[in-house]
Order: structure tokens, then sequence, then C-alpha cells
């Protein structure tokens, strides 16, 4: 189990969320989160931590809520973590214990999921995505989860990409960390519907409006029922997830990739 489902009589109607990296906009019983960080190709950063727990926190207590599109403003979905924050040293167990409270809450949330996603979407941008229901991309769509290359663990991103597109194939992409196109997703079962880059709004509309034509009891229970196939206890998977990232943080390898970093930045004239 991701989190906890929110408690029958908790609901309340959930307001519009203007927040410093990201906000919500409702249209009815569909939500639309807009991850907002444009000129960093939407790139996690603290903020954006603290943003997305926030916001999925409401989500979570809203019965009016039916569909959710998550998308990124600018040219891109979500390019991962902030390299800031790696270089400055400023991931703890903390931020990653706060990153995937964000991640879970989202894959958590009764109401279905849609990601919308354009452009890159790496790292920690697929680990979202993955957080959701179903996903929709655009031809030019590059995607890949290349947290070892770094030095670290995706969060529970593997745990996700596994039960999406089996262990096999997700050993091949968490391993290797290269970048894949949507039609290469698509084949793996990872992408469920491709659109060319100006069809991306309209598609993902479509979608969440077919999805609420649907009775949303019976959608949510299904989703619970699939979900359930896959129960663990989220609290153990947390905890184990955080001590992975400490470890790899506090790794020689982890401090040789930073120190790489730092020096090209230097080499072209640049500073965290």
């Amino acid at each position: 189990m991701e989190t906890a489902r929110r408690e029958p009589g908790g609901d309340f109607p959930m307001a519009p969320l203007e927040l410093e990296t990201m906000r919500c906009e409702l249209e009815g019983h569909l939500a639309r989160l807009r991850l907002n960080r444009p000129d960093a190709l939407n790139a996690a950063n603290w903020a954006w931590v603290q943003d997305l727990v926030t916001i999925t926190s409401h989500l979570a207590q809203s019965s009016e809520t039916h569909v959710v599109i998550v998308s990124g403003e600018g040219r891109s979905f979500c390019s991962g973590l902030d390299t800031k924050e790696l270089a400055k040293g400023h991931l703890t167990r903390e931020w990653f214990a706060t990153w995937e409270t964000g991640v879970s809450t989202l894959a958590a949330l009764d109401a279905i999921t849609i990601a919308a996603i354009q452009g890159y979407c790496l790292g920690g941008g697929l680990q979202v995505a993955l957080a959701c229901d179903l996903r929709i991309a655009t031809t030019d769509a590059i995607l890949s989860i290349p947290a070892v290359k770094e030095g670290l663990v995706a969060a529970l991103g593997p745990m996700r990409l596994a039960r999406i597109i089996g262990a096999g194939p997700a050993k091949r992409l968490c391993f290797l960390g290269r970048r894949f196109s949507a039609r290469e997703g698509m084949a793996l079962g990872l992408i469920d519907e491709i659109c060319e880059p100006g069809q991306l709004e309209e598609r993902a509309l479509a979608m969440a409006h077919e999805l609420l034509e649907i009775p949303f009891t019976a959608l949510k229970h299904t989703k619970r029922q699939i979900d359930s196939a896959f129960n663990q206890d989220f609290d153990t998977l947390l905890r184990d997830m955080v001590d992975a990232e400490e470890d790899c943080l506090r790794s020689p390898e982890h401090k040789a990739v930073m120190e790489n970093y730092l020096k090209e930045l230097a080499r072209q004239g640049k500073t965290v």
C-alpha cells in the first residue's frame, strides 16, 4: 500500500492552490496539477518537494476530485532533481522521505491520475509519472531513470516501474539509466498513448473526460483492487528507501560524481 487512503467523513471540496513551484486548478471534478518551474525545466528543488506534498495532501482530502491531470509548464514535464541540490549536498534523509511522501500520496489518490508528458521526463520526473495511473506522451518526449549514474537510488521508482513493465525491463532501464523515447516506452507498456506535441492538451483532456463519464465509485474501487495486488507496508518501504539513499549519499562513488560535476561547472565558468 502506498499511503493511507482518506477516511470517510473527512471529505471537502478542494480550493485552487497557487504555490511557489506548482499550482492546482479545478474544473468541476477535474483537477489540473501543473509543475511550474519552466525556467528550470520543472526540476525538483526543496520548495518543489514541499509543494508536491501540500498539493497531493489537499487532493487526497477532496471528494469532488475524480480525475487529475499532471503536466509541466513550458517545454518539459520534469527534468528530475535539481542538480544544484545534489551539488550543494542538500539531499538528506528528510529530503528523500518528504519526496516519497509527496509521490506516494499522488499514487494513493482515489482520483484517477493522468501524466501528460512532453519534453524531458527524467529521473524524479519519471518517478512522478510512474505514480500516475495513466501516461500520455508526445512523440518528442525523452524519458530515463538515471539515479544509479549519480550514485543514488531512484526512491521507490524502481518498484513502481517493475509493477508496470515487469522486473526484467525495469532492471535494464534502472541499471543502465539510458534515455529512451515515448515509442520505446509504449512498446514496454509504460506509455499508454502517444500524440504529436501540439495535441497533448487535447488528448489528455479527452482521456480525462472519458473517465469522468464513468461512475467514479466503480473507478476508485477498481483502482484500489489493482493497487492491492501489490500491497506492501509503506512505512517499511519508506524506511528501507531512505536508509539506502543515506548509504548512497555517504558512498565514495556519489562523492566522486559530485566532484566531477563541480569541476565541469568550474571549467564552464559556472557556479551552483
